[in-house]
Protein backbone atom coordinates (compact mmCIF):
# COMPACT_ATOMS: atom_id res chain seq x y z
CA UNK A 1 0.00 0.00 0.00
CA UNK A 2 0.88 3.51 -0.89
CA UNK A 3 0.01 6.12 1.35
CA UNK A 4 0.68 10.09 0.77
CA UNK A 5 -0.66 13.63 2.11
CA UNK A 6 -2.74 14.91 -0.47
CA UNK A 7 -4.89 17.86 -0.78
CA UNK A 8 -7.95 17.30 -3.29
CA UNK A 9 -8.63 19.87 -6.49
CA UNK A 10 -10.98 20.15 -9.53
CA UNK A 11 -10.49 21.76 -12.82
CA UNK A 12 -12.78 21.57 -15.71
CA UNK A 13 -13.35 17.79 -16.26
CA UNK A 14 -10.35 16.63 -13.99
CA UNK A 15 -9.93 15.76 -10.30
CA UNK A 16 -6.65 15.65 -9.68
CA UNK A 17 -4.75 15.48 -6.43
CA UNK A 18 -1.51 17.03 -5.18
CA UNK A 19 0.41 15.06 -3.28
CA UNK A 20 3.87 15.36 -1.53
CA UNK A 21 6.53 12.93 -2.60
CA UNK A 22 10.26 12.18 -2.36
CA UNK A 23 12.76 12.35 -4.56
CA UNK A 24 13.47 8.66 -3.69
CA UNK A 25 9.88 7.85 -3.77
CA UNK A 26 9.09 9.73 -7.32
CA UNK A 27 12.83 7.89 -8.87
CA UNK A 28 11.47 4.25 -7.44
CA UNK A 29 7.63 4.51 -8.23
CA UNK A 30 7.42 6.73 -11.53
CA UNK A 31 7.72 5.46 -14.58
CA UNK A 32 8.07 6.95 -18.24
CA UNK A 33 4.56 6.10 -20.20
CA UNK A 34 6.83 4.51 -22.81
CA UNK A 35 7.62 1.52 -19.93
CA UNK A 36 3.54 1.21 -20.06
CA UNK A 37 2.57 1.43 -23.61
CA UNK A 38 4.56 0.42 -26.73
CA UNK A 39 3.93 4.13 -28.24
CA UNK A 40 5.37 2.63 -31.63
CA UNK A 41 2.30 4.74 -33.42
CA UNK A 42 1.34 8.32 -33.08
CA UNK A 43 -1.91 7.65 -32.65
CA UNK A 44 -0.69 5.60 -29.20
CA UNK A 45 2.03 8.22 -27.95
CA UNK A 46 1.41 9.99 -24.64
CA UNK A 47 4.99 11.41 -24.18
CA UNK A 48 7.22 12.85 -26.39
CA UNK A 49 10.81 11.72 -26.83
CA UNK A 50 12.68 11.74 -23.96
CA UNK A 51 15.98 14.30 -25.12
CA UNK A 52 18.93 12.51 -22.74
CA UNK A 53 21.60 14.93 -23.70
CA UNK A 54 19.12 17.60 -22.08
CA UNK A 55 19.14 15.87 -18.94
CA UNK A 56 22.71 15.20 -18.63
CA UNK A 57 24.39 18.58 -19.84
CA UNK A 58 21.41 21.12 -18.12
CA UNK A 59 18.98 19.43 -15.42
CA UNK A 60 21.63 16.79 -13.96
CA UNK A 61 23.98 19.41 -13.16
CA UNK A 62 21.64 22.05 -11.71
CA UNK A 63 20.62 19.16 -9.28
CA UNK A 64 24.18 18.61 -8.37
CA UNK A 65 25.32 21.92 -8.35
CA UNK A 66 22.50 24.10 -7.07
CA UNK A 67 21.93 24.31 -3.60
CA UNK A 68 19.06 26.63 -4.39
CA UNK A 69 17.10 24.10 -6.94
CA UNK A 70 13.52 23.53 -6.97
CA UNK A 71 11.46 22.43 -9.57
CA UNK A 72 7.53 22.90 -10.27
CA UNK A 73 5.03 20.30 -9.95
CA UNK A 74 5.33 17.15 -11.83
CA UNK A 75 1.74 15.81 -13.00
CA UNK A 76 1.78 11.89 -13.05
CA UNK A 77 -0.52 9.94 -14.55
CA UNK A 78 -1.82 7.09 -11.87
CA UNK A 79 -3.03 3.72 -13.60
CA UNK A 80 -5.00 1.40 -11.70
CA UNK A 81 -4.06 1.23 -8.12
CA UNK A 82 -7.76 1.29 -6.24
CA UNK A 83 -7.02 5.14 -5.37
CA UNK A 84 -8.75 6.08 -2.41
CA UNK A 85 -8.86 9.50 -0.79
CA UNK A 86 -9.53 9.79 3.08
CA UNK A 87 -10.39 13.51 3.79
CA UNK A 88 -9.30 15.03 7.46
CA UNK A 89 -11.97 17.56 8.45
CA UNK A 90 -9.76 20.16 9.87
CA UNK A 91 -13.33 22.06 10.82
CA UNK A 92 -13.38 19.68 13.75
CA UNK A 93 -10.43 21.51 15.36
CA UNK A 94 -11.82 24.76 17.24
CA UNK A 95 -8.85 26.41 16.07
CA UNK A 96 -10.26 26.60 12.45
CA UNK A 97 -13.73 28.36 13.34
CA UNK A 98 -13.56 30.64 10.42
CA UNK A 99 -13.23 27.53 8.15
CA UNK A 100 -16.17 25.63 9.36
CA UNK A 101 -18.26 27.35 6.57
CA UNK A 102 -16.38 27.39 3.87
CA UNK A 103 -16.83 24.69 1.48
CA UNK A 104 -13.12 24.59 0.02
CA UNK A 105 -11.77 23.42 3.46
CA UNK A 106 -14.37 20.42 3.43
CA UNK A 107 -12.80 17.11 2.39
CA UNK A 108 -10.06 18.96 0.86
CA UNK A 109 -7.33 18.25 2.75
CA UNK A 110 -6.67 14.50 3.61
CA UNK A 111 -4.60 10.88 2.47
CA UNK A 112 -4.51 9.43 -0.95
CA UNK A 113 -4.12 5.65 -0.77
CA UNK A 114 -3.17 2.87 -3.44
CA UNK A 115 -3.46 -0.69 -2.74
CA UNK A 116 -0.06 -1.23 -4.29
CA UNK A 117 -0.66 -2.08 -7.92
CA UNK A 118 -0.67 1.46 -9.60
CA UNK A 119 1.24 2.53 -12.03
CA UNK A 120 2.47 5.62 -12.24
CA UNK A 121 3.85 7.58 -15.07
CA UNK A 122 5.41 11.00 -15.85
CA UNK A 123 2.30 12.92 -18.05
CA UNK A 124 4.57 16.16 -18.01
CA UNK A 125 8.23 16.00 -16.34
CA UNK A 126 9.84 13.38 -17.70
CA UNK A 127 13.31 15.38 -17.95
CA UNK A 128 13.02 16.31 -14.75
CA UNK A 129 12.01 12.47 -13.63
CA UNK A 130 14.72 11.52 -15.83
CA UNK A 131 17.52 13.88 -14.01
CA UNK A 132 16.23 12.69 -10.81
CA UNK A 133 16.81 8.91 -11.78
CA UNK A 134 20.06 10.16 -12.66
CA UNK A 135 20.96 11.71 -9.42
CA UNK A 136 20.27 8.77 -7.54
CA UNK A 137 21.35 6.52 -9.37
CA UNK A 138 24.78 5.42 -7.44
CA UNK A 139 25.73 3.39 -10.38
CA UNK A 140 25.86 6.02 -12.74
CA UNK A 141 28.72 8.04 -12.90
CA UNK A 142 26.46 11.28 -13.67
CA UNK A 143 25.73 11.13 -10.08
CA UNK A 144 29.18 11.61 -8.80
CA UNK A 145 29.39 14.83 -6.75
CA UNK A 146 25.75 14.60 -6.71
CA UNK A 147 24.76 15.69 -2.92
CA UNK A 148 23.17 13.24 -0.51
CA UNK A 149 20.56 14.83 0.40
CA UNK A 150 18.95 15.09 -2.49
CA UNK A 151 17.05 11.69 -2.05
CA UNK A 152 14.99 13.47 0.93
CA UNK A 153 13.78 16.32 -1.07
CA UNK A 154 10.42 16.85 -1.06
CA UNK A 155 8.61 17.30 -4.57
CA UNK A 156 4.91 18.41 -5.43
CA UNK A 157 3.46 15.66 -7.53
CA UNK A 158 -0.01 16.54 -9.25
CA UNK A 159 -1.55 13.07 -9.63
CA UNK A 160 -4.58 12.51 -12.26
CA UNK A 161 -6.80 9.52 -12.35
CA UNK A 162 -8.48 8.23 -14.86
CA UNK A 163 -12.35 7.75 -13.80
CA UNK A 164 -14.87 4.75 -13.63
CA UNK A 165 -16.10 5.77 -16.97
CA UNK A 166 -13.45 5.86 -19.09
CA UNK A 167 -12.70 3.44 -21.97
CA UNK A 168 -9.19 2.92 -22.92
CA UNK A 169 -9.64 4.91 -26.45
CA UNK A 170 -10.83 7.93 -24.18
CA UNK A 171 -8.18 7.80 -21.94
CA UNK A 172 -5.91 7.56 -24.21
CA UNK A 173 -7.45 10.66 -25.84
CA UNK A 174 -7.73 12.49 -22.48
CA UNK A 175 -4.20 12.40 -21.47
CA UNK A 176 -2.89 13.13 -24.64
CA UNK A 177 -5.29 16.37 -24.72
CA UNK A 178 -3.81 17.29 -21.14
CA UNK A 179 -0.25 16.75 -22.05
CA UNK A 180 -0.73 19.08 -25.14
CA UNK A 181 -2.55 21.75 -23.04
CA UNK A 182 0.12 21.16 -20.33
CA UNK A 183 2.83 22.17 -23.01
CA UNK A 184 1.15 24.29 -25.65
CA UNK A 185 -0.06 27.28 -22.87
CA UNK A 186 3.72 27.05 -20.86
CA UNK A 187 5.51 30.02 -22.46
CA UNK A 188 9.61 30.55 -21.22
CA UNK A 189 10.30 33.78 -19.96
CA UNK A 190 11.53 36.24 -22.54
CA UNK A 191 15.42 37.43 -22.53
CA UNK A 192 14.54 40.58 -20.49
CA UNK A 193 13.14 39.12 -17.66
CA UNK A 194 15.53 36.37 -17.35
CA UNK A 195 18.34 39.55 -16.79
CA UNK A 196 16.06 41.60 -14.30
CA UNK A 197 15.37 38.24 -11.89
CA UNK A 198 18.54 35.41 -12.57
CA UNK A 199 20.33 35.66 -9.32
CA UNK A 200 22.67 32.37 -10.98
CA UNK A 201 23.88 34.21 -13.81
CA UNK A 202 26.73 36.49 -13.24
CA UNK A 203 26.20 38.86 -16.36
CA UNK A 204 22.67 39.13 -15.25
CA UNK A 205 24.20 40.53 -12.31
CA UNK A 206 26.62 42.74 -13.19
CA UNK A 207 23.97 44.39 -15.74
CA UNK A 208 21.83 45.13 -13.30
CA UNK A 209 24.49 46.74 -11.06
CA UNK A 210 25.59 48.81 -13.98
CA UNK A 211 21.98 50.10 -14.20
CA UNK A 212 21.41 51.02 -10.44
CA UNK A 213 25.31 52.31 -9.82
CA UNK A 214 27.10 53.20 -12.82
CA UNK A 215 26.39 57.31 -13.57
CA UNK A 216 26.19 56.71 -17.16
CA UNK A 217 23.32 53.61 -17.10
CA UNK A 218 22.00 54.75 -14.07
CA UNK A 219 18.80 54.45 -12.95
CA UNK A 220 16.80 54.54 -10.41
CA UNK A 221 16.84 50.72 -8.96
CA UNK A 222 13.26 50.73 -7.35
CA UNK A 223 11.91 51.72 -10.74
CA UNK A 224 14.56 49.56 -13.18
CA UNK A 225 12.10 48.96 -15.67
CA UNK A 226 11.34 52.23 -16.61
CA UNK A 227 15.09 53.39 -17.02
CA UNK A 228 15.11 56.55 -19.30
CA UNK A 229 18.35 54.58 -20.15
CA UNK A 230 18.14 51.44 -20.88
CA UNK A 231 14.87 49.64 -22.54
CA UNK A 232 13.72 46.72 -20.48
CA UNK A 233 10.37 46.29 -22.02
CA UNK A 234 8.92 44.95 -25.03
CA UNK A 235 9.84 45.07 -28.00
CA UNK A 236 13.36 45.24 -27.80
CA UNK A 237 14.17 47.06 -30.92
CA UNK A 238 15.33 50.73 -30.67
CA UNK A 239 13.57 53.44 -33.00
CA UNK A 240 13.98 57.11 -33.95
CA UNK A 241 13.32 59.40 -31.72
CA UNK A 242 13.81 56.93 -28.69
CA UNK A 243 15.94 58.19 -25.13
CA UNK A 244 17.61 54.73 -24.22
CA UNK A 245 21.04 54.54 -25.03
CA UNK A 246 20.66 50.94 -25.70
CA UNK A 247 18.13 47.64 -24.80
CA UNK A 248 18.88 45.83 -21.89
CA UNK A 249 20.05 42.67 -23.82
CA UNK A 250 22.08 44.27 -25.91
CA UNK A 251 23.71 45.86 -23.13
CA UNK A 252 23.97 42.23 -21.30
CA UNK A 253 25.73 40.66 -24.78
CA UNK A 254 28.01 43.50 -24.85
CA UNK A 255 29.34 42.96 -21.27
CA UNK A 256 29.90 38.87 -22.19
CA UNK A 257 31.95 39.54 -24.64
CA UNK A 258 33.61 42.54 -23.26
CA UNK A 259 34.45 40.34 -20.00
CA UNK A 260 35.24 37.44 -22.55
CA UNK A 261 39.14 37.54 -22.66
CA UNK A 262 40.76 34.67 -24.70
CA UNK A 263 42.28 32.97 -21.70
CA UNK A 264 38.76 32.72 -20.21
CA UNK A 265 37.28 31.76 -23.42
CA UNK A 266 40.14 28.60 -23.56
CA UNK A 267 40.31 27.60 -20.13
CA UNK A 268 36.99 29.14 -18.88
CA UNK A 269 35.47 31.36 -16.07
CA UNK A 270 37.67 30.41 -12.53
CA UNK A 271 38.47 33.15 -9.82
CA UNK A 272 42.33 34.66 -10.32
CA UNK A 273 42.54 33.56 -14.11
CA UNK A 274 42.46 30.06 -12.99
CA UNK A 275 40.55 27.03 -14.99
CA UNK A 276 36.95 27.24 -14.63
CA UNK A 277 33.66 26.49 -16.04
CA UNK A 278 32.82 27.02 -19.61
CA UNK A 279 30.63 29.70 -21.01
CA UNK A 280 27.82 28.40 -20.62
CA UNK A 281 27.91 26.44 -17.09
CA UNK A 282 29.25 29.93 -15.69
CA UNK A 283 25.72 31.47 -16.60
CA UNK A 284 23.97 29.03 -15.31
CA UNK A 285 25.68 28.51 -11.76
CA UNK A 286 26.14 31.66 -9.35
CA UNK A 287 30.26 31.42 -8.36
CA UNK A 288 30.77 30.87 -4.98
CA UNK A 289 33.13 33.81 -4.27
CA UNK A 290 31.32 37.02 -4.09
CA UNK A 291 34.57 38.87 -4.11
CA UNK A 292 35.19 37.07 -7.80
CA UNK A 293 31.52 38.44 -9.22
CA UNK A 294 33.10 41.88 -7.46
CA UNK A 295 36.13 41.38 -9.29
CA UNK A 296 34.70 41.20 -12.28
CA UNK A 297 32.65 44.31 -12.07
CA UNK A 298 34.97 46.01 -11.12
CA UNK A 299 37.06 44.86 -14.46
CA UNK A 300 33.79 45.90 -16.23
CA UNK A 301 33.73 49.29 -15.30
CA UNK A 302 37.45 49.93 -16.37
CA UNK A 303 35.88 48.69 -19.78
CA UNK A 304 33.55 51.12 -19.83
CA UNK A 305 35.42 53.64 -18.32
CA UNK A 306 37.67 53.86 -21.34
CA UNK A 307 35.13 53.24 -24.13
CA UNK A 308 33.58 56.84 -22.89
CA UNK A 309 36.06 58.43 -22.83
CA UNK A 310 37.91 57.18 -26.45
CA UNK A 311 34.27 57.64 -27.43
CA UNK A 312 33.23 61.28 -26.58
CA UNK A 313 30.06 60.55 -28.65
CA UNK A 314 28.49 58.07 -26.54
CA UNK A 315 27.78 60.41 -24.05
CA UNK A 316 25.47 62.49 -27.32
CA UNK A 317 21.25 62.11 -26.28
CA UNK A 318 20.04 59.19 -28.21
CA UNK A 319 17.21 61.26 -29.45
CA UNK A 320 19.24 62.89 -31.88
CA UNK A 321 21.48 59.47 -32.87
CA UNK A 322 19.10 57.75 -34.87
CA UNK A 323 17.74 59.20 -38.41
CA UNK A 324 17.81 57.19 -41.26
CA UNK A 325 16.29 59.60 -43.60
CA UNK A 326 18.75 62.71 -43.14
CA UNK A 327 20.14 63.60 -46.46
CA UNK A 328 23.21 65.83 -47.03
CA UNK A 329 20.88 69.38 -47.63
CA UNK A 330 19.06 68.57 -44.51
CA UNK A 331 20.71 67.27 -41.23
CA UNK A 332 19.02 69.71 -38.74
CA UNK A 333 17.17 66.48 -36.82
CA UNK A 334 20.03 64.82 -36.19
CA UNK A 335 22.25 62.10 -37.34
CA UNK A 336 22.61 58.21 -38.12
CA UNK A 337 25.07 56.87 -35.52
CA UNK A 338 26.16 53.11 -35.82
CA UNK A 339 26.93 52.60 -32.13
CA UNK A 340 23.36 53.93 -31.21
CA UNK A 341 22.15 50.61 -33.03
CA UNK A 342 22.27 47.65 -31.14
CA UNK A 343 23.97 46.08 -33.78
CA UNK A 344 26.59 48.59 -33.78
CA UNK A 345 26.69 48.43 -30.17
CA UNK A 346 27.72 44.73 -30.26
CA UNK A 347 30.32 44.80 -32.80
CA UNK A 348 32.22 48.22 -30.99
CA UNK A 349 32.36 45.57 -27.67
CA UNK A 350 33.65 42.64 -30.04
CA UNK A 351 36.29 45.02 -31.39
CA UNK A 352 37.39 46.29 -27.89
CA UNK A 353 37.65 42.75 -27.08
CA UNK A 354 40.28 42.33 -29.35
CA UNK A 355 42.07 45.75 -28.94
CA UNK A 356 42.25 44.20 -25.22
CA UNK A 357 43.56 41.04 -25.99
CA UNK A 358 45.84 42.25 -28.34
CA UNK A 359 47.37 45.38 -27.14
CA UNK A 360 47.83 44.71 -23.64
CA UNK A 361 50.82 43.29 -22.43
CA UNK A 362 48.86 41.55 -19.63
CA UNK A 363 44.81 40.95 -20.77
CA UNK A 364 43.88 38.93 -17.53
CA UNK A 365 44.90 42.17 -15.51
CA UNK A 366 44.26 45.33 -17.00
CA UNK A 367 44.60 48.55 -15.28
CA UNK A 368 42.89 51.85 -16.03
CA UNK A 369 45.67 53.49 -17.77
CA UNK A 370 46.44 50.37 -20.33
CA UNK A 371 43.08 50.05 -20.96
CA UNK A 372 42.96 53.50 -22.20
CA UNK A 373 45.78 52.78 -24.61
CA UNK A 374 44.13 49.61 -25.97
CA UNK A 375 41.12 51.20 -27.06
CA UNK A 376 42.89 54.31 -29.05
CA UNK A 377 41.77 54.60 -32.39
CA UNK A 378 37.93 53.76 -31.87
CA UNK A 379 36.95 57.25 -32.08
CA UNK A 380 38.50 57.65 -35.49
CA UNK A 381 36.83 55.08 -36.84
CA UNK A 382 33.94 56.30 -39.40
CA UNK A 383 30.79 55.06 -37.52
CA UNK A 384 28.47 57.66 -39.47
CA UNK A 385 25.90 55.08 -41.19
CA UNK A 386 25.62 57.43 -44.21
CA UNK A 387 29.53 57.42 -44.81
CA UNK A 388 31.37 54.51 -46.21
CA UNK A 389 31.57 52.00 -45.64
CA UNK A 390 28.13 51.48 -44.12
CA UNK A 391 26.08 53.26 -46.66
CA UNK A 392 24.27 50.71 -49.15
CA UNK A 393 26.39 47.99 -47.04
CA UNK A 394 24.28 47.98 -43.68
CA UNK A 395 22.03 51.16 -44.40
CA UNK A 396 20.52 50.31 -47.45
CA UNK A 397 17.92 52.62 -50.01
CA UNK A 398 14.29 50.21 -50.25
CA UNK A 399 10.94 51.69 -51.84
CA UNK A 400 8.21 51.74 -50.12
CA UNK A 401 4.52 50.14 -51.48
CA UNK A 402 3.82 53.43 -52.14
CA UNK A 403 6.86 54.41 -54.16
CA UNK A 404 8.53 56.30 -51.82
CA UNK A 405 12.35 55.78 -51.19
CA UNK A 406 13.64 55.41 -48.01
CA UNK A 407 16.75 54.12 -46.09
CA UNK A 408 16.63 50.98 -43.66
CA UNK A 409 19.10 49.04 -41.81
CA UNK A 410 19.46 45.78 -44.09
CA UNK A 411 18.02 42.59 -43.10
CA UNK A 412 19.04 40.22 -46.05
CA UNK A 413 22.38 38.44 -44.64
CA UNK A 414 22.28 40.68 -41.52
CA UNK A 415 24.80 38.47 -40.33
CA UNK A 416 27.58 38.04 -42.18
CA UNK A 417 27.79 41.61 -43.18
CA UNK A 418 28.34 42.75 -39.68
CA UNK A 419 30.94 39.68 -39.30
CA UNK A 420 32.17 42.24 -42.56
CA UNK A 421 31.69 45.10 -41.31
CA UNK A 422 33.55 44.08 -38.21
CA UNK A 423 36.67 42.86 -39.87
CA UNK A 424 36.88 46.16 -41.64
CA UNK A 425 36.96 48.08 -38.39
CA UNK A 426 39.22 45.87 -37.54
CA UNK A 427 41.63 46.06 -40.22
CA UNK A 428 41.93 49.42 -40.38
CA UNK A 429 42.99 49.23 -36.32
CA UNK A 430 45.78 47.07 -37.23
CA UNK A 431 43.96 43.85 -36.07
CA UNK A 432 43.92 41.87 -39.22
CA UNK A 433 46.71 41.55 -41.46
CA UNK A 434 47.78 44.45 -43.52
CA UNK A 435 49.55 43.11 -47.02
CA UNK A 436 47.51 44.20 -50.44
CA UNK A 437 46.15 40.82 -50.70
CA UNK A 438 43.86 40.88 -47.70
CA UNK A 439 43.05 44.32 -48.41
CA UNK A 440 41.92 43.43 -52.01
CA UNK A 441 39.80 39.96 -50.91
CA UNK A 442 37.98 42.32 -47.93
CA UNK A 443 37.49 44.98 -50.74
CA UNK A 444 35.80 42.23 -53.04
CA UNK A 445 33.33 40.57 -49.99
CA UNK A 446 32.67 43.89 -48.95
CA UNK A 447 31.12 44.99 -52.23
CA UNK A 448 29.35 41.38 -52.44
CA UNK A 449 27.31 42.47 -49.58
CA UNK A 450 26.41 46.04 -51.42
CA UNK A 451 22.80 46.65 -52.19
CA UNK A 452 22.77 49.38 -54.90
CA UNK A 453 20.30 52.19 -55.22
CA UNK A 454 19.94 54.92 -57.56
CA UNK A 455 23.05 57.42 -57.26
CA UNK A 456 25.33 54.10 -56.50
CA UNK A 457 27.79 53.21 -59.16
CA UNK A 458 31.45 51.65 -59.57
CA UNK A 459 32.69 54.69 -59.53
CA UNK A 460 30.79 55.72 -56.07
CA UNK A 461 31.58 52.11 -54.65
CA UNK A 462 35.42 53.01 -55.47
CA UNK A 463 35.15 56.15 -53.82
CA UNK A 464 33.51 54.89 -50.74
CA UNK A 465 36.22 52.06 -50.31
CA UNK A 466 39.15 54.32 -50.92
CA UNK A 467 37.98 56.51 -48.12
CA UNK A 468 37.93 53.65 -45.99
CA UNK A 469 41.59 52.37 -47.46
CA UNK A 470 42.64 56.76 -46.23
CA UNK A 471 41.12 55.72 -42.73
CA UNK A 472 43.51 52.85 -42.68
CA UNK A 473 46.36 54.41 -43.42
CA UNK A 474 45.52 57.13 -41.60
CA UNK A 475 45.41 55.13 -38.23
CA UNK A 476 48.80 53.15 -39.40
CA UNK A 477 49.98 56.62 -39.20
CA UNK A 478 48.62 57.64 -36.12
CA UNK A 479 50.23 54.58 -34.51
CA UNK A 480 53.71 55.39 -35.41
CA UNK A 481 53.00 58.67 -34.25
CA UNK A 482 52.20 57.35 -30.88
CA UNK A 483 54.96 54.73 -30.62
CA UNK A 484 57.52 56.24 -27.73
CA UNK A 485 61.07 55.50 -30.12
Amino acid sequence: MNIYPALRSRMGTWDYYVVKMTARELSQNVMYASEIYEDKTLDEAVQRILEESRVKKYIVEYLKNQPHRFFSSIVVAALNGNPKFEPVEITADPRFTLAHNDQRFKQAFGVLQFDGTQKYYALDGQHRLSAIKTVLDRNNSLSDGAPRDVENDELSVIVVVPSEQDSRQSFMQKYRRLFSNLNRYAQKTDQATNIIMDEDDTFAILTRRLITDYTFFQSDALRQRDSTRIKTKKPKNLKTGDSYFTSLETLYDMNVALLSSSKRLSIGWGPDNEEGPDLKNFIRFRPSSEEYIDSLYDELLMYWDGLLAELPALHSDPTKMRFHEITDRDNKSGTDHLLFWPIGQQMLAEIARELLNTRLHDPENPAPDTVGYALKGLSKLEWQLHLAPWQYFLLVPTVTRTGKRRWVMRSEERAKAVRCGRIIQQWILGLEYDDDDFAKTLKSEWESFLIPGDRHTQETTDESWQQTVDEFWQQVKDRKAAMPW
